[in-house]
């Protein structure tokens, strides 16, 4: 009964940091990674309206390949999801590149599991249903990060 109450007062989002923008992340793309396809459906909707380029995938395998390729700026994973999890893409996707904003985004409300996300390399945690605005937020403070600091330079 305790671990209900204490996984309860949990917040349904987390925010540890967000890594400074390469450069080649100018465009905002962001991967959305999950397996439950209506869910990501309205999702990529929501992001296509907030006027982020999105594309989604259904497996850990599959996110970290499109990662590879397209080199999104974000990438929005579920945690439990077939051929390869969020935690074992997640790894995957961290060492190609540092520089990418990666959020768990999940069911799953255990402490233990927003540490384990912590310890692989995630910079949020958010838990389902997400208030979207917030995560939109996140993305756009991710985006819009040392903006000022280039156009001064440009200069």
């Amino acid at each position: 009964m305790q671990t209900m109450q204490r996984q309860a007062q949990l917040p349904e989002e987390a925010v540890w940091q967000i890594p400074e923008r390469a450069a080649h992340h100018d465009e905002p793309r962001v991967l959305v990674a999950d397996d439950d396809l209506d869910a990501t459906r309205a999702l990529c909707l929501a992001l296509e309206d907030a006027d982020f380029d999105v594309r989604a995938v259904h497996t850990g395998l599959d996110a970290v390949t499109i990662a590879r390729k397209w080199r999104p700026g974000v990438v929005l994973l579920d945690l439990m999801m077939p051929l390869g999890d969020g935690w074992e893409a997640a790894e995957a996707i961290r060492a190609l590149d540092l520089s990418m904003l990666l959020i768990a985004h999940t069911g799953r409300t255990s402490p233990d599991d927003r540490a384990r996300a912590q310890r692989t390399g995630f910079n949020g945690y958010f838990i389902k249903p997400t208030e979207l605005d917030r995560m939109i937020r996140v993305m756009r403070t991710y985006y819009s990060a040392h903006e000022a600091d280039r156009r001064v330079r440009e200069c």
